[in-house]
């Protein structure tokens, strides 16, 4: 199975600019965007009326990652979904440890059959094999290989038969900078591939159909979209609309036609610390600077700077006014220290 499409094309290789050299790997805990000896969360959402959406690109409202879930002293999770109606639907995970204490097997179970959900094997650098089942049944495997910095350098897919899905080739250098990423169907046939020359700073991304025709193309240089093409009479397709970083707060979004044009638009966000995690607001703002839509956020926090309520409110034009979207609940227990 092929890692699945986007809506958008968010610059990984912008992105990836800014990583180190050695990957630091998180824990699920941090992952889910916890700071602290997380031992446990549960989660309340109550949703107002206010209708309000977003066009594809960047999320204005973060989601709560991960709803009603329990952690390991390292950080591991041990249980994740979510409690409906007084019942918890989700998974509970076991956890396989090497005579060093490491994880090298994660069992997944479904909490309302106890059937085999995935089984996933842990290497040094992150998952090396997943197996994720259905009722039971083995549906399809991947693979994940890493260069010696400890990047993702291959990423295979299988059908329960073992016949391939396709693939997904990254290269990354020393530094930490992903400079190309191919992405492969299930007959070898290049589907995408996207690159970027550190020194030019140039980006480049392709799609191509199954005979290798190229389907769309555009270049970024230094940031900024010099061209862009697609086959004449194209329907909406894959790499219309993408997104550059400007930094860790400011993105551009673009959305490009069949017709060469592309509009232009700006997201900014303000966060509450350091972080980046936890937001105050969103803002997405056409080419002249006018307001579209906004999110803005209030939070209580605890002594580990995680939240335990949030109201959030939104904003577009057909509002007229902010309004209250969501108000979210977190109980949230921790291990000693």
């Amino acid at each position: 199975m092929r890692p699945p499409g986007c809506s958008f094309v968010l610059s990984f290789l912008v992105l990836a600019r800014v990583a180190s050299s050695q990957v630091e790997r998180k824990t699920d805990a941090q992952i889910d965007r916890f700071a602290g000896p997380v031992k446990s969360v549960a989660s309340a959402i109550t949703r107002s009326d206010a209708k309000w959406e977003q066009p594809g690109g960047p999320n204005l409202i973060e989601p709560i990652w991960c709803k009603d879930c329990e952690y390991d002293l390292d950080g591991n999770k041990t249980k994740s979904g979510q409690v409906v109606e007084g019942e918890f639907f989700g998974d509970n995970i076991r956890l396989i440890r090497d005579a060093n204490g490491h994880v090298t097997d994660r069992f997944s179970y479904s909490a309302s059959t106890g059937e085999l959900q995935s089984h996933v094997v842990m290497g040094p650098f992150g998952m090396t094999e997943q197996k994720v089942y259905i009722e039971g049944k083995l549906r399809f495997r991947s693979s994940f290989s890493y260069d010696q910095y400890g990047h993702q350098s291959e990423w295979l897919s299988f059908d329960a038969k073992g016949k391939s899905e396709g693939r997904t080739s990254t290269a990354t250098d020393k530094e930490g900078i992903v400079t190309r990423r191919s992405d492969y169907g299930k007959n070898g046939e290049l589907s995408d591939e996207q690159t970027f020359d550190p020194e030019t700073q140039v980006d480049h991304f392709t799609t191509f159909d199954e005979f290798g025709k190229v389907k769309l193309t555009w270049t970024i240089s230094h940031g900024k979209l010099i061209s862009f093409w697609e086959a004449p009479d194209s329907p909406s397709q894959y790499g219309e609309g993408f997104t550059i970083s400007e930094g860790d707060t400011s993105f551009e979004n673009y959305s490009c036609h069949a017709d060469l044009s592309c509009d232009v638009s700006r997201i900014h966000y303000e966060y509450l610390d350091g972080n980046k995690h936890t937001p105050r607001s969103a803002e997405w703002r056409d080419s002249e600077g006018n307001l579209k839509l906004a999110a803005y956020f209030d939070y209580e926090v605890d002594s580990f700077r995680n939240w335990t309520y949030r109201q959030v409110w939104v904003w577009d034009p057909s509002l007229g006014e902010r309004s209250l979207y969501e108000t979210d609940f977190r109980v949230i227990t921790y291990w000693p220290r």
